[in-house]
């Protein structure tokens, strides 16, 4: 199933949508390319990041749309082990120590999470 793309000031999805825990996969354009992101929700707080491993340009969920680890206390690179923290992006444990996911801007706005302008646009 294609993923949706989403341009800034577009809904992601409606507030209610996603629980604790939960990820949502979409597209945005970046430099003419199609590029793979995904929407969280995090004690109560939405978070979005380019689905792109900040060790090894790879895919976090290796396609299945799990981003958490068990606990739900970190999101998780799948192919190698690299844990993030979910409200920074800021890798904590694994190869790519210190670095960090690249971060979405978000707004929540009349009961939907949208996609936020890119900063200095």
């Amino acid at each position: 199933m294609e993923l949706p793309l989403v341009q800034p000031g577009e809904r992601i999805c409606p507030e209610s949508a996603l629980e604790d825990g939960a990820s949502l996969k979409f597209r945005v354009l970046e430099n003419e390319r199609l590029i793979e992101a995904f929407l969280i929700r995090h004690a109560g707080q939405y978070y979005a990041y380019k689905n792109r491993c900040a060790h090894m340009a790879l895919t976090l969920d290796l396609e299945d749309n799990d981003f958490f680890t068990i606990d739900y206390r970190a999101l998780i690179c799948k192919t190698h082990g690299a844990m993030y923290q979910p409200d920074t992006g800021f890798c904590f444990a694994g190869p790519c120590y210190a670095e960090s996911l690249e971060a979405l801007q978000l707004e929540v706005r009349d009961g939907h999470v949208v996609l936020g302008r890119p900063p200095g646009e």
